[in-house]
This record gives structure tokens, sequence and C-alpha cells, in this order.
């Protein structure tokens, strides 16, 4: 990255840091006026469905601080090591700046987002759902935004001159990021499990014991369904690796492409539909549309390629 990008970088890096260390600040300065259990977690209405010691009020601290870290890190290493994508070196330098940028932009919403969370429990407030919706949305369009310029970025730069099967970082990539989100998502429901149902209502009365809220539907089901939903994605998961593997043996490099693209819209997409099933929140129309529109995308690429 030139010098002004990592000016950029370094801002917005800065900025996620200190808004996230403010909202700890601020939680300590209040620290002395809370009782020993505090409301620390909210359903999907934005009331407290969990009261618990007031230590836990760091949770947001903690899992923000680890995201910023995990996104410095993976900046720092984006900008030191090549993607190994067959491409010019102005589109290397490129692809890596827009994919550094855009995870400069999710971590500034991240640390947006734990740190209106501190704020509430900070204050003892409800969450207002429709701001917690409208950061996970900017963050949903952060994320596409970033990944069609990245796409365009490779169309543009790639060496057409190379036909043999890719076996850069690239695909290596595809292959291992699907399984790392799926193995998150699972811890993700594990955490979760034990404080389903989330309507306080229903804490009290043993027949509701184990549902979960739908925002989609707005209905309770049972939360086995959650476990359901994520081992058919590690079936479907599972399927793409071997099909994958099997057309790279064969050397068919448009099918390794294809499948390269398919596990890792797959498993980008079920991660963050996931994790709005888990925190009760809707999934949105402009995910879905954003997710066929790249598995079309990603099908045309294919076609085009066989010509």
């Amino acid at each position: 990255m030139n010098g002004k990008i990592k000016t950029v970088h370094r801002i917005l890096l800065t900025v996620s840091i200190l808004i996230l260390g403010a909202s700890l600040v601020f939680y300590l300065i209040k620290w002395g006026d809370y009782p020993e259990e505090i409301g620390v977690h909210f359903d999907s209405d934005g009331s407290f469905d969990v009261v618990a010691s007031k230590f836990f009020g760091f949770y947001p601290h903690v899992i923000g601080g680890i995201a910023i870290a995990g996104i410095a890190l993976a900046c720092r290493l984006i900008g030191k090591k090549k993607t190994g994508l067959r491409i010019s070196e102005k589109g290397e330098e490129r692809f890596r700046t827009e994919l550094c940028l855009t995870l400069d932009c999710i971590a500034l919403l991240v640390s947006l987002f734990f740190a209106y969370w501190s704020s509430c429990v900070a204050l003892q407030q409800p969450l207002d759902t429709d701001k917690a919706r409208l950061v996970f949305g900017l963050i949903a369009a952060a994320s596409v935004t970033g990944i069609m310029a990245e796409t365009v970025t490779y169309i543009r730069y790639r060496e057409k001159a190379e036909k043999s099967a890719p076996s850069g970082l690239f695909h290596r990539l595809c292959r291992l990021i699907p399984w790392l989100l799926t193995a998150g998502a699972a811890a993700a429901l594990a955490e979760c499990w034990g404080r389903y149902p989330s309507d306080e209502a229903l804490y009290e009365d043993p027949a509701y014991r184990g549902l979960v809220y739908s925002a989609n539907f707005d209905a309770y089901y049972d939360r086995k369904l959650l476990l359901a939903i994520l081992l058919a994605f590690l079936v479907l998961l599972t399927v793409l690796e071997i099909i994958s593997v099997r057309v790279a043996k064969a050397e068919k490099q448009s099918l390794v492409s294809l499948t390269d693209r398919l596990k890792l819209l797959t498993g980008v997409f079920f991660f963050w539909w996931y994790l709005q099933l888990l925190t009760q929140l809707a999934i949105g129309p402009v995910s879905v549309g954003a997710f066929a529109l790249l598995f079309t995308v990603s099908f045309v690429l294919y076609a085009r390629s066989r010509k």
C-alpha cells in the first residue's frame, strides 16, 4: 500500500480502538454505581434478558477487542504477503488495498456496535434494535461492496495467459475460510445455547424451555433447529469440498474456480446469516439479494471461462 492508503488505514484502525476504549472508560466510571448484578445482554426487542455479575459488562469490550485485533492482524498480513492470485503487479497492489480498506471499515462498524452495546449496559437502558440493525446492515453493505470491488479488480487485472489449475493462496483460502467460519458459527451456537428462550416472560414456564425466537417469522421454534441448520451446512460444505478435490485432480480449472467461489460465498453468507439467527435478528433482503447476485456472477464467469 502507498503512503496515503497506509495513513487512511491507520486512522480508521485508531478511531476503532479509541471508540471501544472510550466505551470501556465510561463503563469503569459508572462501575461504582452498580449493584453486584446488572443487565448485560439484550433480547430481540432490546430489553435485558440476562442479569448477571457486573463483571460480565466487559463482554462487549472483550469480543470487540478480539474482533479488532483479528482485523488488524489480517491487514498486517495482507500488507506483507502476496495473495497468490494470477494478476498483474498493479492488480495485486489494488486488490490488497481494497481488501484492507474493507476490513478497516468493518472494524470501525464493529467497534461502534460494541460501544453502543456497552453504553446501554453502562446506563442500564434498553438497546435500540433499529440502531443495531442499521449497523449490521452497514457491515453487510461494506462486505458486499468490498467483495464486488475485489472481484472486478481480479477480472480486470488477471493474467489470462495462465491456464493451469489454481494453486495459489486464493485457492487455499477458499478451502480454509468456510471451515473456519463454520467452526466460529458452532462456537457461537455453543455460547448462546443456554440462553434460550430469550423472551423473559417464558423463563418461568418449563414448557417453553429451549425455544428460540425467529425475527423473520415472528415466532418461537425449538433451538434444536439451529443445530440442524448447522449440520445441513456442514453436509453442503463437505459435498463442495469433495467436488473441488475431484475437479482439481482432473485439472478442470473452470470448475475449480467455480467451486472456490461457491465455497467462499456460501461460507461467508452462512456465517453472517447464522449470527443473525443466533442473535434473533431478521435476515434482511439486502444480504439475500447480494448472495443471489454473487452466486449468479460466479456461474456467469464459469460460462465465460468455458468459452
